[in-house]
């Protein structure tokens, strides 16, 4: 017992206090991290608790996300699921992937960025996703995500962010499911 309280607060004093950390079993295609954002005055209505957006219903797994939006809501994924929680996405080389594909549902239209590893804030290559009220089924190249302060490179990139930047129009909200997303030339 003296060894491991020893060896907690070796830890403790090399990584500082420990913070409790989600564990999920869940995973959408090999991707577990699915994470929620927002700024201060938008409402996360959906996850009630926490910033897992991953949830099982009908035994099929999905990432949902729900806000009243002022600013913005968001929802990411490291693309390298083994980024420890809590910590920078880490960086992948998708050079030799020309497209993703992924089944989604929104109520407005979503703003999927990919971001450059370590690149926070700002301008990032994106592409606008149309609001459907069905799942659909897209492929998108990442030859037509443009937009970043400076052009996309494959080679070096972290996490996908989907934004929603703003109410529907018929709800007092903005909501996005995801229900299977897919790399070309990338295995989670």
């Amino acid at each position: 017992m003296r060894f491991f309280l020893l060896a907690l607060l070796a830890l403790m004093i090399k990584t500082g206090p420990l913070q409790a950390q989600p564990v999920s079993p869940l995973t959408l295609d090999g991707f577990s991290q699915w994470l929620t954002g927002h700024d201060e005055q938008t409402q996360q209505l959906q996850p009630v608790r926490g910033r897992q957006a991953l949830i099982e219903k009908r035994g099929r797994v999905r990432a949902y996300v729900k806000f009243n939006v002022k600013g913005y809501g968001e929802l990411s994924f490291p693309i390298d699921p083994r980024t420890a929680w809590g910590e920078e996405a880490r960086r992948v080389d998708l050079s030799q992937s020309r497209w993703l594909r992924l089944r989604y549902k929104a109520n407005v239209p979503v703003v999927l960025q990919l971001r450059q590893t370590g690149v926070h804030g700002g301008v990032h290559p994106h592409i606008t996703l149309p609001a459907t009220s069905r799942f659909r089924t897209c492929t998108l190249y990442f030859s037509a995500f443009t937009g970043g302060k400076t052009p996309l490179d494959l080679s070096n990139v972290a996490k996908f962010n989907f934004a929603l930047l703003a109410n529907a129009q018929s709800d007092p909200f903005a909501a996005l499911w995801i229900q299977a997303f897919e790399i070309d030339h990338y295995t989670p």
